[in-house]
C-alpha cells in the first residue's frame, strides 16, 4: 500500500511539473532591433534597481501596436542578459504619439530630438525572457 501511495504521489508531481509551467505563462510581445519578439511572463523576484537590460514602456502612445522596446534581444552582439529588465518610462512630449517605435536606436533618436522623455523607474524592474525567432514588422 505504501508503494502505491508513493507511486501516486510521484505521478502527481510529474503531471504538475509538465502542466503547471505551460498554463502559468502569459505570452506577449516586445520590439527590439526593428523586429517583434514573443515574451512570456515570469514571476521571478527582481529587486528594485537590479535590472540590467534597458526596456522602455510607453505611457502615452496612441498606437495600439506599440509594445515595449528593448535594447537587446537574443542574437544581439553584446549586452543581452536573458531578460532582466531595467525599466524606463517613455513619454511623448512633442511629435506624433502614434509613431510606432521598434528599436532602441529609434527611441534614442526621439529622446535626443526632444520628442520623447525617458525616465528610469527602478521599482518596475522585472524578468521576462525573450524568445528567439523574431518576426519582421509589418
Amino acid at each position: 500500500m505504501k508503494r502505491l501511495l508513493v507511486g501516486a504521489a510521484v505521478g502527481m508531481l510529474a503531471l504538475m511539473t509538465v502542466t503547471g509551467p505551460a498554463s502559468a505563462r502569459t505570452f506577449g510581445a516586445v520590439y527590439a532591433n526593428d523586429a517583434i519578439y514573443r515574451v512570456f511572463g515570469n514571476a521571478a523576484n527582481v529587486p528594485d534597481g537590479t535590472g540590467t537590460d534597458p526596456f522602455a514602456k510607453f505611457t502615452n502612445s496612441t498606437n495600439a501596436d506599440q509594445f515595449g522596446v528593448a535594447e537587446f534581444a537574443p542574437g544581439s552582439p553584446t549586452g543581452h542578459h536573458g531578460g532582466r529588465w531595467a525599466v524606463y518610462m517613455a513619454s511623448w512630449t512633442s511629435g506624433d504619439p502614434s509613431t510606432l517605435v521598434t528599436s532602441w536606436s529609434q527611441l534614442e533618436s526621439l529622446v535626443s530630438s526632444g520628442q520623447v522623455s525617458l525616465v528610469r523607474n527602478e521599482a518596475a524592474d522585472f524578468r521576462c525572457p525573450v524568445l528567439g525567432d523574431p518576426q519582421p514588422i509589418g
